[in-house]
This record gives C-alpha cells, structure tokens and sequence, in this order.
C-alpha cells in the first residue's frame, strides 16, 4: 500500500486529501462521522459516489485532532487495500 496525503487539517469538518495507489482520496469528518472515499480512476473525483467509500461513526468527529484523523486515514487505508473486488 503506498499513499500521499497532499493536505490535512481544519475543524467542522477536518478534511484530508491525497493520493492512494495512483487514486485520488478525500478524507472527511464532521458532525457524528468520518469518511473516507477514493476515485474509481487517476482522474477521477473521490466524491462523485463511483469508487470506494467507507463510513464510520465518530461523536463530534469534526473536532477530532489531527493525529486521530491520522490514525483513521491509516485504518482506511488498508480497508481499500483489502477491499474484495
């Protein structure tokens, strides 16, 4: 698994943004969830509802510190990495 995170930061929502094997990711938590989706192509928008997409519940989630988000951006990571096809 390889990725780049390109930016993170910032509160309600703290977001991230990268790349992932090649896939462009976005990274996103506010209100009671996380999530976290990638690009079903290079070129593609990870927010356009056709790649991956994980969710998960998280209290407050937009106030989460930046190593947590860190932390859930690592979990993430690997679910895409182990997703079945």
């Amino acid at each position: 698994m390889s990725y780049k995170i390109e930016s993170i930061g910032g509160n309600c929502p703290v977001q991230a943004d990268g790349v992932i094997d090649g896939m462009p990711f976005y990274f996103r938590a506010r209100g009671e969830h996380w999530s976290f989706r990638v690009a079903d192509t290079a070129a593609g928008d990870p927010v356009d509802g056709r790649g991956f997409c994980y969710v998960e519940e998280y209290p407050e989630a937009g106030w989460m510190e930046e190593t947590e988000a860190l932390a859930f951006l690592e979990k993430a990571a690997k679910l895409y990495e182990t997703r079945k096809p």
